[in-house]
């Protein structure tokens, strides 16, 4: 069937298009025309042509040289007619079809991925006080830390569980994140020494991983070469970062937040710092240096979605009391416990949780209290990271569990945690476990 010469150009534009746009498929391509993979491969480009929309005299010529009187294995086809329509060597122009068409390698996920259900955490939490206990029963043992500092967390995580693990030969896989860049001279103690950076990596029966210099919230490049797993059984966030995820942006508007911040914070200026950016921060009479991003409003929704679509199970840690509440009033189903516009303070409190201020408030260090039981969750999340595709699966949280305090026997805890036992002047800290479950919305 002859083609007219302007579709040839415009098929030929649109492969060349194709290949550009997505370089990482082109070069994992040459895989699918493998002689090997070639079989399989034909079959599935021979029916993405036939359902494709291009024109019909295209899609007839393409199918049409394709043969199959050789070799099981062979690549046979008309040479002619790829020249044509893609202007490549023949192997090229097979690939590049793929690419167009939609053919992907589809390479084994180099983690295991969790598939314990939501109901059997939330039993599970129900029976034990330390989360991390889930990592003895279920597999994989596999941890993401956000925001990971100085991975003190870490190293007491893999000294807790490296053994008991081992004994029932399944490594502990344990990966870790944090902004900071370690080559900054900015984060102080908060850095990662390198000899804990070391120990860590020499541990026998530990699949450690520490990305530094990573926004918790850009993965596609760790996710695209497979440096991530899809999902763990637990995600952990120990001390979530004030400002950071102090304030809700879509409970709070710009303008209420800038004054918030020079309010509380100081006022505040990007500077240059020996070869880096930093954040300089006028505070009480002194100047203050932090990194760039240090006032970066996320806000509780943006960490509790990642945290829901990395983990089985989401724990957060020595959460101070101003991010503890913004957190709450996301978590709790009640739209009156999150009043546009307002600053939730000491003074507030009181009035915008009413009988759940008091309850908590009244709860004794270490002892567990189930949210759903003082009122009902949110019913529904939406999605703030991706909020115009579908890349996030609408969710919520089956269950969340409370405990005050910074410290808990048994359970691993970041340096962090430590801290604020010898802070006089801090309220103690909030400590939660969070089951997320996926909604079937069809």
């Amino acid at each position: 069937m002859a083609i007219e010469p302007h579709q040839s150009a415009a098929f030929r534009k649109q492969i060349a298009a194709a290949r550009s746009a997505d370089p990482t498929a082109w070069d994992a391509s040459r895989h699918l025309v493998h002689p090997a993979a070639w079989p399989t491969t034909q079959d599935q480009l021979i029916a993405a042509i036939a359902a494709s929309t291009v024109p019909d005299d295209i899609k007839h010529s393409l199918i049409a040289a394709f043969t199959s009187d050789q070799g099981a294995t062979d690549r046979t086809f008309s040479t002619d007619v790829l020249k044509e329509l893609t202007g490549l060597p023949a192997t090229k122009g097979l690939r590049a079809l793929c690419v167009f068409f939609g053919l992907r390698v589809n390479s084994p996920a180099k983690w295991p991925i969790p598939s314990i259900a939501p109901a059997a955490i939330d039993s599970f939490l129900q029976q034990h006080r330390n989360p991390f206990e889930l990592l003895t029963d279920h597999v994989p043992a596999s941890v993401l830390d956000l925001g990971a500092g100085d991975l003190s967390f870490a190293e007491e995580l893999a000294s807790m569980y490296g053994t008991s693990l081992a004994a029932q030969q399944r490594p502990l896989i344990l990966h870790c994140l944090d902004r900071l860049d370690p080559n900054s001279q900015l984060g102080g103690p908060l850095h990662a020494h390198p000899l804990r950076l070391s120990r860590l990596r020499a541990t026998p029966n530990l699949d450690f991983r520490f990305y530094g210099d990573q926004d918790m919230f850009g993965l596609d490049l760790l996710e695209r070469d497979q440096r991530l797993a899809t999902r763990y059984l637990i995600v952990t966030c120990w001390a979530p970062a004030t400002p950071t995820f102090a304030y809700e942006p879509t409970r709070l508007s710009p303008a209420c937040l800038t004054e918030e911040l020079r309010r509380t914070k100081g006022d505040s200026r990007h500077v240059r710092h020996g070869k880096e950016s930093a954040l300089e921060v006028l505070h009480g009479g002194r100047s203050l240096l932090f990194p760039p991003w240090k006032f970066d409003i996320r806000g509780p929704l943006a960490l509790l979605e990642l945290m829901a679509s990395r983990g089985a199970l989401c724990v957060l840690g020595a959460v101070d009391s101003q991010v503890f509440w913004e957190i709450l009033s996301q978590l709790v189903d009640d739209q009156a416990m999150r009043p546009p516009d307002v600053i939730l303070s000491a003074q507030n409190l009181p009035t915008v949780f009413g009988k759940i201020y008091d309850r908590l408030s009244a709860l004794p260090p270490g002892q567990p209290c189930r949210l759903a039981d003082l009122t009902p969750l949110r019913s529904q999340f939406p999605s703030v990271l991706h909020p115009s595709t579908s890349q996030t699966a609408p969710y919520r949280f089956r269950q969340v569990t409370i405990q005050r305090g910074a410290l808990f026997e048994g359970i691993p805890a970041s340096s962090t945690a430590r801290k604020f036992q010898g802070m006089a002047e801090e309220t103690p800290p909030w400590f939660l476990s969070l089951v997320p479950e996926p909604l079937d919305v069809t």
